[in-house]
C-alpha cells in the first residue's frame, strides 16, 4: 500500500465577503464562532457564515470537527495498558468544545445542516452561499476553480482552534494505491503503482494538472508548484507549511470506528436541534 494523495482540514474563505464586513480570518475557536456570526448577520443575500458537515455519518466527525477537537488535546477513546478501550469524550474540556461547535452551527451554519456532506459544504462555498468552510483543503481548492461562481475569489488559511496550542492539528485523510493479492499480473500492477506514485508523475500532476495534495515533500519543495498555488490559491502554500507538521490520523484505530463516529454525529444532530443539552448528550454518548 503506497500513499498517493491526502487532504488536511483547514479554512477556505471568501475574501470578498470577509472584506465587505471587515473581519479577519479566525485564529481560534472563539474567533471562529464570532466571525461566522458576524458574516451571517452582515454579508446579506442569505449568505451564512460557515459550512461544516452534519449528516448522520462518520464523515461528519473526521474533518473540521475532529481537527479542532484534537487541538484541545481531546481524544475519542482511551486505551488501557491491556488494550481495552473506554470513552474519552466526556471530559470538561470536550464538553466546552462541543458547546462552542453546536453554538456555531445554530447561529451561523446552513439551515439544513443535518443533511450536509462533502458535496453540500463545497457546493455552497463555490456558489457564494457560504462565507467560509472548515473542511478539506482540497475541497476549497476545487471550489476555487472550474465553473464555480466563486472561482478565483477564495483564499486559504491554517486553523488553530485552541489559543493555547502551538500549532494546528488537522486530521488527515490519505488516499493510497494497493495491489490485490488476487491480481493475475502483479508485475504490471507493481510497475503501474511505481509510476503513479513516483516523483516525476507527481510533479507533472501538481504543476500541469490539478493533483492535490501530493504526498511527496519534493513536490511541495518545487518552486513551480508553489508559485502556481501562490498565484491562484492565496494562502494555500503557507497553510500547508504551517499545518502539515501537526497533521495525523486523530482517530483511535478500532473495529467499531464507523459505529462510534456515526453515533457521535447523531448526538451532534440532537444537540444542534436542542433535543438534548450538550452535557447530557456527551454523557449519553460516552455511556453508550
Amino acid at each position: 500500500c503506497i500513499p498517493w494523495g491526502f487532504e488536511q482540514n483547514n479554512i477556505t474563505y471568501n475574501k470578498g465577503m470577509f472584506d465587505k464586513v471587515g473581519v479577519g480570518v479566525p485564529g481560534n475557536m472563539d474567533e471562529m464562532v464570532a466571525t461566522a456570526a458576524k458574516l451571517t448577520k452582515d454579508v446579506g443575500g442569505g449568505v451564512y457564515g460557515i459550512g461544516v458537515r452534519g449528516s448522520r455519518s462518520w464523515a461528519t466527525i473526521h474533518p473540521g470537527f475532529l481537527s479542532a477537537y484534537a487541538n484541545f488535546d481531546q481524544k475519542d477513546l482511551n486505551v488501557s495498558a491491556d488494550g481495552k478501550l473506554s470513552a474519552a469524550m466526556n471530559t470538561a474540556e470536550s464538553k466546552a468544545f462541543h458547546k462552542q461547535w453546536v453554538q456555531m452551527i445554530q447561529e451561523s451554519g446552513p439551515k439544513d445542516w443535518s443533511t450536509y456532506t462533502w458535496y453540500q459544504v463545497g457546493t455552497d462555498l463555490g456558489a457564494g452561499a457560504s462565507a467560509m468552510i472548515f473542511d478539506a483543503d482540497i475541497l476549497g481548492y476545487f471550489m476555487n476553480g472550474g465553473d464555480n461562481k466563486m472561482a478565483g475569489k477564495l483564499a486559504f488559511s491554517a486553523f488553530k482552534a485552541n489559543p493555547a496550542a502551538k500549532a494546528p492539528t488537522p486530521n488527515i485523510w490519505i488516499w493510497s494505491l494497493s495491489m490485490s493479492n488476487f491480481s493475475k499480473d502483479k508485475d504490471a500492477t507493481w510497475y503501474f503503482m511505481q509510476w503513479a506514485s513516483g516523483p516525476e508523475h507527481a510533479l507533472f500532476g501538481a504543476t500541469k494538472m490539478d493533483f492535490v495534495n501530493p504526498v511527496r515533500q519534493s513536490v511541495w519543495n518545487d518552486e513551480m508548484f508553489r508559485e502556481k498555488l501562490n498565484k491562484s490559491y492565496p494562502g494555500y502554500v503557507e497553510m500547508f507549511d504551517v499545518s502539515a507538521p501537526g497533521a495525523s490520523i486523530k482517530f483511535t484505530p478500532q473495529p467499531l470506528f464507523f459505529d462510534l463516529t456515526t453515533e457521535w454525529a447523531a448526538t451532534l444532530q440532537k444537540m444542534v436541534a436542542k433535543e438534548v443539552p450538550v452535557d447530557e448528550g456527551i454523557d449519553m454518548l460516552a455511556t453508550s
